[in-house]
């Protein structure tokens, strides 16, 4: 039977309180409250917690403050932090001082006790190190669990001669994941050899990976070492490995499997001694089903196994990677940008970046060169995220005008009754099923909050 999680949470809202207790009570954690950092800081000195749910504006000191003790009298114990949707700044801030994560007021119990049970998986694995690994001439910039989890697998992997196989949506960074894993390892005073198998012609990725002999076909004038030859002891990054054609899968097959390679129109067997790193954004899995990926090289290229997130799921790294592209492209343009605006910082933190990570490179870089001071404000911004200006005013103006009205228990209660609403087109039978509730139960809801006869649903 497993140990009961000990767990502490710490807000000045009683309801608030109550409705976490309960979550995790049933979940079976052994469960302390406090209602100000003070008094949970005097706790936190007394007991050993797993886990502690914060929230960021506390009487008597603050969550951030609070948060600073806890990594550094406890840095075994998770912390969850809570924060109001104006207050995302601290979130982040949160995230950089040790925070494993954190929710945005008011959020559905699911999204909190789904937070709750990674934390215990990690607990229950061992955890694992919140420290920065640094390495030479590495730029994975951010500290979210995701990239700190990618971080110290490097780590851990970097002097293997294992393959890895790189997954991931386009512009999340597998490629600076790839020259990571080269400079930090034994191989880093090798060549790193990069071929993009997407941009070459089929007819071409053959002589590009193998190399050829003099005379092998018209217009090969000379001999050609392939990048497989030219990486030597290195490493050779196949990246977009999902479009390789067919017939050459076959013989990447035979590298992995052989480790040597023959020039086209040549016989002798050339010995391969670099390492293969390959990268895809498509699912290989379902490339295999459809019979458009071999089988046995998935397998044999899917070793080691390393996933970039999408950057829609770890907001958290925005801010530094924004940091970063501005230093970047201070020096390309000569110019001098400090940062972003206050508001650009909250309309970038909340865009749902599907570009990914080279998205928001794209977004700085014409920002600073449409820049005409020393900060980034929202008419810098391409258009296609500049307009999403009015519709992150628009839902604060509508949460902070709940906010006057309700309560916060009952401020989530109406964003979670219109979320599934809107969800079944204003069905309120199916709503009230989905809810978990009668449908008079609903009615009666919809007229308490005043939504009886609003088109605001």
């Amino acid at each position: 039977m497993k140990k009961s999680k000990k767990v502490l949470v710490v807000d000045d809202e009683a309801t608030i309180l109550k409705i976490i207790a309960a979550e995790l009570e049933e979940m079976g954690c052994t469960v302390d409250l406090s209602s100000d950092g003070k008094d949970a800081l005097a706790k936190i000195s007394k007991k050993e917690y797993d886990l502690a749910v914060l929230d960021v504006k506390l009487p008597k000191m603050s969550g951030i403050t609070l948060l600073k003790k806890i990594k550094e009298t406890c840095p075994d114990t998770f912390v969850i932090m809570m924060t109001a949707y104006a207050s995302i700044n601290n979130a982040v801030e949160a995230m950089k001082i040790g925070a494993y994560d954190y929710l945005t007021k008011p959020f559905e119990n699911s999204e909190l006790t789904d937070k709750i049970e990674e934390v215990f998986k990690i607990k229950d694995r061992g955890g694992f190190s919140n420290k920065n690994f640094s390495v030479p001439n590495g730029n994975l910039i951010g500290s979210s669990k995701e990239i700190e989890f990618i971080k110290n697998k490097v780590r851990k992997i970097k002097d293997l001669d294992a393959t890895v196989l790189i997954t991931g949506e386009s512009g999340t960074g597998k490629g600076v994941i790839a020259r990571l894993i080269h400079n930090s390892s034994n191989r880093r005073k090798m060549p790193f050899i990069s071929i993009n198998c997407a941009v070459l012609p089929e007819n071409l990725i053959e002589s590009e990976l193998f190399g050829y002999e003099k005379g092998s076909f018209t217009g090969a004038y000379g001999t050609q070492k392939g990048k497989f030859e030219l990486a030597k002891n290195g490493t050779i990054f196949l990246d977009e490995i999902g479009t390789l054609p067919l017939n050459l899968q076959a013989k990447l097959l035979t590298v992995l499997q052989e480790r040597i390679i023959q020039r086209i129109g040549g016989t002798k067997n050339i010995q391969i001694e670099a390492r293969i790193i390959a990268a895809t954004n498509i699912n290989l899995e379902y490339a295999v089903r459809k019979r458009e990926f071999r089988e046995d090289l998935y397998y044999r290229l899917n070793v080691i196994n390393l996933e970039c997130p999408p950057l829609k799921y770890r907001k958290e790294d925005v801010i530094p990677l924004i940091d970063f592209f501005i230093e970047k492209y201070n020096k390309r343009f000569k110019k001098n940008v400090k940062s972003v605006s206050e508001e650009v910082k909250e309309l970038l933190l909340c865009y749902e970046w599907p570009g990914n990570v080279r998205e928001l490179e794209n977004t700085i870089e014409s920002a600073i060169a449409l820049s005409e001071s020393d900060i980034i404000y929202i008419k810098d911004l391409p258009s296609k995220i500049s307009n999403q200006a009015n519709k992150l005013s628009s839902k604060k103006e509508e949460a902070i005008t709940l906010s006057e009205k309700f309560t916060p228990l009952e401020v989530q209660e109406i964003i979670t009754i219109k979320k599934i609403l809107k969800k079944n087109n204003g069905h309120r039978a199916k709503s009230a099923e989905e809810l978990g509730i009668s449908r008079r139960t609903l009615q009666y809801k919809l007229k308490k909050y005043g939504f009886i006869n609003s088109n605001n649903i």
